[in-house]
């Protein structure tokens, strides 16, 4: 006789707010990414540096944050970039790109397992998240034309740095 109870209501997947810092030196006119660590949530892929929102704490703030602690490099936002939210099996994410200019520090490996520096328009030849690969795109057209798309952007969400 088959089971006509309810079943339980499947588990609640987390729902993340994720700073992601796009980050460039102009002067040299490259691209910082960097690789996750093996146990990590996609392990391998390449990501642009940034992590999880404490309480509180601005997304620009945060990317910024994430940067120094993963990378050693300080960085300066110039803008926030229109927001992206992604459903993956494991959590809802909603990253917060924020456009960003190299200001100081020598690469280091603290919380990546590598981290480069690229020629932007390199960027789609490496893997990515899911979530990422609209924005991967518009930074392998170089900072020129993300920053030039100030103005252009049709999410509301998307808000000016102070």
């Amino acid at each position: 006789m088959p089971d006509d109870s309810p079943s339980p209501p499947a588990p609640a997947r987390a729902s993340l707010e994720v700073a992601i810092a796009v980050v460039f030196d102009n002067q040299q006119r490259r691209l910082l990414i960097c690789k996750r660590k093996p146990d990590t949530v996609l392990p391998g892929y390449w990501e642009f540096p940034g992590g999880k929102c404490n309480p509180g704490e601005t997304p620009a703030a945060c990317a910024c944050r994430e940067v120094l602690e993963e990378t050693a490099i300080t960085v300066r936002p110039l803008r926030a970039l229109p927001v992206i939210d992604h459903d993956y099996p494991h959590a809802r994410v909603r990253l917060h790109p924020f456009l960003c200019q190299y200001v100081s520090g020598e690469l280091q490996l603290l919380a990546v397992a590598d981290a480069r520096w690229i020629d932007p328009v390199e960027a789609v030849r490496f893997r990515f998240p899911e979530a990422n690969v609209a924005l991967v795109h518009a930074v392998a057209a170089g900072f020129d034309a993300l920053n030039r798309q100030r103005g252009e952007e049709k999410d509301a969400r998307t808000p000016p740095l102070p």
